[in-house]
Parts: C-alpha cells; structure tokens; sequence
C-alpha cells in the first residue's frame, strides 16, 4: 500500500515534475500585437454606466415586486412582528 503511494513522488522527484521546453521557433510577444483603442473613452463609459444603471433599477424593482407579491399571497413571512399564539377551541 505504502508503495503505491509513496512510487509515483519518487518518480517524479527523479525525472522532474515539468518537461515542457519552449520551442524554438516561438518569439516574444511585443507591443505591436496589442489591441489599438478608438473612440472617445468617456461615451463609451457613459453607455457602460447608464446599462448598468438600468440593471440596477431592473433588479430593485424585482425585488421589491417578488417581496409584494409573496406578502399578498401570505407565502413571505418576514417576522416583523413576534406570532400571535392561537387560542385553544373549546370542546363541548
């Protein structure tokens, strides 16, 4: 059992746990391969900020509409107020 474990570490401590050279051919990555901005930053964030926004204002009005709805419906209990205890029936 020992040996089933304790093989493979040996193994890889003898040969070395990476093997992978870079190729030869392979060049550096320069400047010149980065992407080039255009356009004006600003609008581009203003239409960033205003989509944004609108997902903001989306998903408030989803939660305050699912909270109305589930306390119409009596499924959302949100204990606000301690429970009322019930009164016993009287039997006759």
């Amino acid at each position: 059992m020992l040996s089933h474990i304790l093989r493979p570490i040996a193994r890889n401590a003898r040969t070395g746990a990476r093997s992978y050279h870079v190729p030869h051919t392979a060049k550096p990555p320069s400047m010149d391969e980065l992407p080039v901005p255009c356009g004006s930053w600003q609008e581009s964030h203003k239409k960033l900020q205003m989509k944004y926004n609108l997902q903001l204002v989306a998903g408030i009005t989803i939660l305050i509409g699912t909270i109305i709805v589930g306390r119409l419906n009596k499924t959302l209990w949100l204990n606000f107020v301690p429970p009322t205890p019930k009164k016993p029936e009287a039997s006759e």
